[in-house]
């Protein structure tokens, strides 16, 4: 079973992240209850409310991270509705930001995560409100994935999917067995050159920040300090601060060591000599992200938008997307759709014990302000 997994995932040009999942049950209640609450709740002016045609249209624009949706859904949707999504790309959230508030037009559906749909609705107020009246189908999702406080009531997103952020390392390069965020920032030295990590604040602040004992959301400017420090001693060591071909770099041994997310990691495993590549979520914890499905406050298809959401959230297509993507759906009926080889699979539905361990990211501004210049001033060590 284990060998038709690494097939499967050798024979996809995957990209960015490609794993976890989880059902999210027991323990993992203590990781999104932290979003459940309604402290710090988004404040803003918020997106568009602008009434959704009632006639579909004839065309769909989905901006979205590379490789993130299974070929096989879009044909089954075009199918359907007479409709081929065209589609674009991003490598970061912070991208997707950035060129949707200089003012990028023609874009309907976007997947940004929970973080980021809380700043790009409330803040930016590029998100459209969605007409839940038009996605009957939200009511399959678990009731733990649904009105998180980043986005209360899903005033403008929809689960997509969930993985989390470690590292990954070659095990016929590296002499240690790595498990922990300690491991990653002592043995920089010793395997100097062969290191990567993401080029994205939140994760490596966040990692550094895990290392010494702190919250993945800290907010104190003086633990944050200490964590730029670390990094800065790493950086010499780096290979390179990359989000999007360091996958390659690990399986084709260029990078020993990587930050990375758990999807990206396991395909490199999956391409990688058997055995090589080993993914890691951190003793000490780490990051559980949330991806969401989104409408853009100018998206030139409303109404189609809105068809896809409620088309995507029904639990066959749910399936289709899991068994290609090997995240678990927000939908748990979805699960008897998955092929089987993913759905037993605990990589993919991984246990309590990782789950009860991982953080949501749910930054104030002052958070992001302080990832921002933390990473900033690593970078350019």
């Amino acid at each position: 079973m284990e060998e038709r997994l690494w097939q499967g995932l050798a024979r996809r040009p995957i990209s960015r992240r490609r794993l976890l999942g989880g059902a999210l049950s027991g323990s993992a209640v203590m990781f999104l209850a932290a979003c459940s609450k309604k402290v710090n709740a988004p404040s803003g002016s918020g997106g568009s409310t602008a009434p959704v045609p009632t006639e579909l249209e004839d065309a769909l624009s989905i901006y979205n991270w590379e490789n993130y949706l299974n070929p096989d859904t879009l044909t089954k949707f075009a199918a359907e509705f007479g409709v081929t999504p065209t589609l674009d790309f991003y490598p970061s959230n912070e991208d997707l930001e950035a060129k949707i508030k200089a003012g990028a037009t023609g874009y309907d559906l976007c997947a940004p995560t929970l973080y980021m749909v809380q700043i790009m609705g409330y803040e930016d107020g590029t998100l459209l409100e969605l007409d839940h009246s038009r996605i009957p189908n939200l009511a399959n999702c678990d009731p733990k994935y649904v009105n998180l406080s980043l986005d209360p009531g899903n005033k403008y997103s929809v689960p997509k999917d969930t993985g989390t952020t470690g590292f990954g390392y070659r095990s016929d390069k590296v002499s240690e067995t790595m498990a922990t965020w300690e491991d990653f920032f002592s043995l920089a030295s010793k395997y100097s050159g062969r290191y990567t990590v993401l080029d994205s604040a939140p994760e490596v602040v966040g990692a550094a920040l895990k290392m010494l004992g702190y919250s993945y959301n800290s907010d104190s400017g003086a633990e944050v300090d200490k964590a730029t420090d670390e990094l800065i001693k790493i950086k010499p060591h780096l290979a390179a601060i990359d989000s999007v071909n360091y996958d390659v770099m690990l399986q084709n041994g260029e990078a020993w060591v990587t930050l990375g997310w758990n999807g990206d990691v396991l395909v490199a495993a999956g391409n990688a000599p058997a055995g090589t590549v080993h993914y890691v979520v951190p003793t000490e914890g780490t990051e559980v992200w949330i991806d969401n499905w989104c409408i853009l406050k100018d998206a030139p298809h409303p109404a189609i938008s809105h068809a896809f959401l409620n088309w995507i959230l029904d639990p066959k297509n749910q399936g289709l997307e899991t068994s290609y993507t090997y995240y678990a759906s927000a939908v748990d009926a979805a699960k008897q759709y998955v092929d089987p080889t993913v759905a037993s699979d605990p990589a993919v539905y991984p246990a309590d014990a990782v789950i009860s361990k991982l953080e949501v990211f749910t930054p104030t501004p002052e958070i992001l302000q302080l990832r921002t210049d933390a990473f900033a001033k690593f970078k350019a060590a």
